[in-house]
Formats: structure tokens, sequence, C-alpha cells
């Protein structure tokens, strides 16, 4: 049904710029649950990234939301998109609303949904078929947004999948089919630690992820915020580096978010999200994933974490092989959008 066969007079947008006002709403954009002890981390990115709201209200009460944000002069993200009940002429009014004002701000693509913090909510409009319990970073939708924006004339710029299930323990030095003498395998002990090696965590991060893979904009902004994320609800292990023994060099990195949605009988947090791993080309093919993996599998059975996922683009073959190989499968599938105005 078109908005224009309804009164639009019983329709309203409100850009909103305050922060705690934006939080206050941002709920209504999400089917993950925005938890009271979340907001330091969403508003330090609202105010990181400049964040915007449109508020949209029918006869003055609110039916749905939108965040919007920017990273440079051309790109404008949104993401907490939703429309309550998901009624098709709303979420037409509000995506019209989106392109006003990328036009009148002189965007040249609009792109998302991609909902900041992205540790916690993740990004893309969930396909059909998809497994919709909570999860870190894969928020929960119909599959009616994904029609409608395309309906709209966006485009699918990036099909991400959520490999998932049980996480085997494996101990990597035991693998016959690679040689490990030449690499450490080490995590920071604290958070100081942590920060010395931000430096370097980013720049491998930065160069060697693939396109499909950088999806938060300007995450090295983030990164403290995320790296506290991690320490607060999660292990120091789950920032994890391969060092090369010869002459010393980090090679390799990565790391994992823990579940805040999911705990044992035990209280505990149990199952734990991969978020990023990245290997200088010149040390690749030699297992170093499987090192990372192995490594960090044992420290995260000791605290009793069996489960675990990761999103991961359509167009990594050589990460989705891996993750068939620890036998996960395909849980989720997220699609990410642009418009090119």
């Amino acid at each position: 049904m078109s908005i224009d066969s309804h009164n639009i007079k019983d329709f309203s947008i409100k850009l909103i710029i305050d922060k705690e006002e934006i939080l206050n709403h941002l709920q209504i954009g999400i089917s993950l649950p925005i938890l009271k002890e979340f907001n330091n981390y969403i508003i330090n990115d609202l105010e990181f990234y400049k964040a915007k709201s449109l508020l949209l209200t029918e006869n003055g009460n609110p039916t749905g939301h939108c965040l919007l944000y920017e990273d440079n002069n051309d790109i404008l993200y949104f993401g907490y998109f939703n429309i309550i009940n998901h009624e098709e002429f709303k979420i037409n009014f509000l995506i019209r609303r989106i392109l006003e004002f990328a036009q009148a701000n002189n965007f040249k693509v609009v792109r998302g949904p991609i909902n900041i913090p992205t540790i916690i909510f993740g990004w893309g409009f969930m396909k059909e078929n998809s497994i919709s319990n909570l999860f870190p970073g894969n928020p929960v939708n119909p599959p009616i947004y994904n029609k409608v924006f395309l309906d709209n004339g966006f485009k699918i710029y990036n099909i991400q999948h959520t490999w998932e299930g049980y996480l085997p323990r494996i101990n990597p030095w035991k693998l016959k089919k690679y040689d490990f003498n030449d690499y450490e395998y080490f995590y920071p002990q604290d958070f100081e630690e942590l920060m010395k090696l931000k430096e370097t965590f980013l720049k491998i991060q930065s160069e060697n992820l693939s396109k499909s893979a950088r999806i938060t904009p300007s995450a090295s902004g983030v990164f403290d915020s995320y790296a506290d994320f991690v320490f607060k609800y999660g292990y120091n292990f789950m920032f994890f580096f391969v060092r090369y023994k010869p002459n010393r060099e980090i090679v390799a990195c990565g790391s994992y978010v823990p579940n805040i949605f999911r705990k044992n009988s035990k209280g505990n947090y149990d199952s734990c999200l991969t978020l990023t791993w990245a290997v200088l080309p010149e040390h690749r093919r030699k297992g170093l994933a499987f090192l990372m993996y192995g490594a960090t599998s044992i420290l995260a059975w000791k605290k009793g974490i069996r489960y675990g996922g990761g999103p991961m683009s359509e167009k990594n073959k050589e990460n989705a092989e891996m993750a068939k190989k620890l036998g996960g499968i395909i849980g989720r599938t997220h699609l990410l959008l642009e418009y090119i105005l």
C-alpha cells in the first residue's frame, strides 16, 4: 500500500541531534535489546560519528526510526532502521526522507544499515530463513525491509553470512599439516598492554582485511571503546597476536567479542563472536588462522565458552572453507545496501 493512499498530514519527521534524546528513541530502530549498561558505548559512537536520528511519528506517536551519520563528505550511513509493525508504506515514507536528507546535504552514496557500535548491534537487514535468536552483531527483521529498499532503487553491495556452531577445541601445535616452530601466539595481559599493541593491531587489520570485511566506518576511531567492551564483558585473550620469532615481527592478529545475550546455567557467558583476523601476505598459507583459532579455543574452553559464530562476506571463500572444516554452518545472512545518488 502506498503512502499516498494515507493521509500524509498524519505523519511527521523529527530530526534529532541531542545524543541523549537519540538514545531514548534508539530501541525503536532495532530488535536487539539496548541495555542501560551499553549506554556509554552507544553515546561514544553517537558523538564520534556526529550521528542524528530521523524519528517518524504518526498522529504524534513514534512509529519508526533511522539513525544517520557520516564518515566522509560522500557517504551517508544509516542504521537502526525500523518501523513498528513493519508496515510497507511507512518503510517507503522513511526511505524517501533518508534520500531527501542525502540530496539536501550533497551526499553521493547512502549505505547501510550499519548499527553503531557494531560490536554489539552489527549490520545488515536479515534475509529470510535465518536463525533469529539473539546473537551480537546480528539484528533480526522480517524480509520486507530488503524487498522495499530494493524496490526503492537500493542495490546489494555486501552479503554477509554468519557461520556458527559448536566451538571445537583444537590444539594447533599437534596439527601435522603445519609447523609453527617459527611462530609465537600471545595475547595482552591487561588493557594497558593492549593499548601498546593498538597501533600494530590497527595497521595489520587496515592493510590486510579485504574491502568486503571492512564495514565499520573509521573503526580505528572507536577502537578504545570497543576494546573496553571486550575487556569488561569478555577476556584479555579475545585480542590475540602472532609473532614471527626470527625477526620478532607481529605478523597476524585478531579479536573476538563475547555474546552478551547468552549465559550458561552458572550465569557466565558461554559463546562468542569472531570479529576479525588478518595475516600479513608473506605469512599466509602457513596455517596461522588455525594457530590463532586453536590457541584461542583452548583458552575459551577453560572459561566455559562452547559456541561461536563469525560474520564474513560471501566473497571470502577461504574463511568459509575454514568454517566448514570446524563444523560451522551458515546460520544467518544479512544484506548491506547502498543507493547511488
